[in-house]
């Protein structure tokens, strides 16, 4: 289990590598075209917008897994011990349902979206939309682990705050 959350961990990052390198290169493309030859790639800006996207959904995810996020968490600091566990155990219950009804809003619209088409490229626009999928359900699964975590292993192991590890 350990070493398939890892292969799935190191292509999440080599993924968002990749998409920010060709979004990059169709920038920096365009712009070389653009101030040489007077001329751009048609789709670039658009695909490149679309690359962004899903750089901010998957990223998103990655975020989450490595507990990047911003906490404000003086309310629990300021509680005894015993409550504190109650409060991180309903934050991130409240964190997975947001996940959750979020993913089900994305599969939605995904499915919605697979017959229209961006105006240059005309790529599926539900292409992109399914990238809220992956960054709710990356997020989602996380979280579960997360919550797991605690309440086998207990606060120690908890991702809950950074300088708490």
């Amino acid at each position: 289990m350990r070493n398939t959350m890892s292969v799935i961990s190191k292509g999440l990052d080599a993924l968002v590598v990749a998409m920010l390198t060709a979004m990059s290169v169709l920038v920096i493309a365009n712009v070389a075209l653009r101030f040489l030859f007077n001329s751009s790639i048609v789709v670039s800006e658009e695909i490149s917008r679309f690359i962004f996207v899903w750089v901010v959904y998957t990223g998103s995810s990655i975020a989450m897994r490595d507990d990047d996020h911003i906490y404000v968490d003086f309310i629990r600091k300021k509680t005894p011990k015993a409550f504190q566990k109650f409060l991180i155990i309903v934050c991130n219950l409240s964190m997975l349902v947001c996940c959750l009804i979020f993913l089900k809003g994305s599969i939605e619209l995904t499915q919605i979206n697979m017959s229209d088409r961006s105006p240059v490229a005309a790529v599926p626009m539900g292409y992109v939309y399914a990238s809220g999928i992956v960054g709710s359900a990356g997020m989602a699964l996380v979280i579960v682990i997360r919550i797991i975590k605690y309440l086998t292993r207990g606060m120690d192991t908890a991702l809950c705050g950074k300088e708490e590890r």
